[in-house]
């Protein structure tokens, strides 16, 4: 039986590939934390959801250990489909994916990691702390990332999503 917890986490991450709610936090120290994320945000499948609260606490999944560090001590939570992702796969970006209100971003860290996704475009990516990624390889373990708006050092929008329909009225109108 799930938990509330579980429960809310699956509905945030809106997969039906996410059945465990499993993260993996990267600090900015280059640590890794691998567990559940213990959060009560009610969110009624908002997208993007709630920004992650300043004090993360992480279940371990093979025991009872519970971890409690600070939001601002976060390079990124990954929310995983399992713990341990393969070395080995090379990414494959999915643009056609892309809803006519997502951008493409790419941000880099202090430590020169470049992450690349899609997110909302609307005014939470600019007044929110952190901001939710949503990866272009759906065949990779990542499901959706938070990265905390103080572990950034660039961050550059590399496009914008356009309607289709959109798109073909305005090759209509260009070419009449």
């Amino acid at each position: 039986m799930k938990t509330k917890t579980e429960t809310e986490n699956n509905e945030i991450l809106g997969d039906g590939n996410i059945s465990k709610g499993l993260v993996v936090v990267h600090r900015t120290n280059g640590t890794l934390i691998k567990g559940l994320l213990d959060w009560d945000a009610v969110i009624d499948h908002v997208t993007p959801p709630p920004p992650l609260p300043e004090s993360l606490r992480i279940r371990g999944t093979a025991s009872d250990e519970c971890s409690t560090i600070q939001t601002s001590e976060a390079k990124a939570v990954f929310f995983v489909k399992q713990h341990d992702g393969a070395l080995d796969h090379d990414e494959v970006k999915f643009f056609a994916d892309m809803a006519p209100t997502d951008l493409w971003i790419r941000i880099r860290f202090a430590d020169g990691e470049v992450l690349e996704g899609q997110t909302h475009n609307d005014t939470r990516l600019l007044l929110d702390p952190g901001i939710w990624l949503r990866p272009f390889d759906s065949t990779g373990n990542n499901i959706l990332v938070y990265v905390p708006k103080s572990s950034v050092v660039e961050f550059h929008v590399m496009g914008v999503a356009i309607h289709r329909a959109e798109e073909a009225v305005t090759s209509a109108v260009a070419g009449s």
